[in-house]
């Protein structure tokens, strides 16, 4: 299934975003954001084919230039039905340029309202002031802070939105 935003493609994987995959899973800002990082082609190849199963996990492409800029998706955190958690990441020439919120608000839009999800989860590192900025403004909730959880020991920040939450700033837009 493909989203199309303003400016923004969310779409199904293909075996030919693998270079750039791995180009933008390159950046030292992602991975000291917890991005996962790839040693070659090969294994973001690998990747995309494990993504390209599921309609939750969505490659970014960017409408005019109509290249891969990132990532989104809605994982399932072994919780329950209907509490996914989201994830995402933007090349750095793209950041701070509010596709990330586009990004981030068209996929909440989708997991409510087309996959009848209770809850959007998302954990984000204490340092990354720039998507902790992106979940406030899509109305992510702070539940909490898990000190030193991340793997680089800093604290990780609990953030969610749940569906009432989602309907009625839905309510209000109208």
């Amino acid at each position: 299934m493909k989203i199309e935003t303003k400016h923004l493609i969310l779409r199904s994987w293909q075996e030919s975003d693998a270079v750039a995959l791995y180009q933008i899973c390159r950046d030292e800002t992602l991975h000291k954001s917890g991005v996962a990082f790839f040693d070659s082609v090969q294994d973001a190849e690998e990747a995309i084919r494990f993504w390209s199963k599921s309609d939750q996990f969505k490659a970014i492409i960017h409408r005019e230039s109509t290249e891969l800029i990132g990532f989104i998706c809605l994982g399932d955190m072994n919780r329950y039905e209907g509490y996914v958690e989201l994830e995402y990441a933007i090349a750095a020439d793209y950041r701070n340029r509010g596709f990330t919120t586009e990004a981030v608000m068209c996929m909440v839009d989708y997991g409510f309202s087309e996959l009848n999800l209770a809850v959007i989860a998302a954990w984000v590192r204490s340092h990354n002031a720039e998507s902790v900025r992106v979940l406030e403004k899509c109305d992510f909730t702070l539940e909490g802070r898990l000190r030193k959880h991340a793997r680089d020991q800093s604290d990780t920040l609990c953030y969610s939105i749940l569906r009432e939450e989602w309907e009625n700033r839905k309510l209000r837009k109208e």
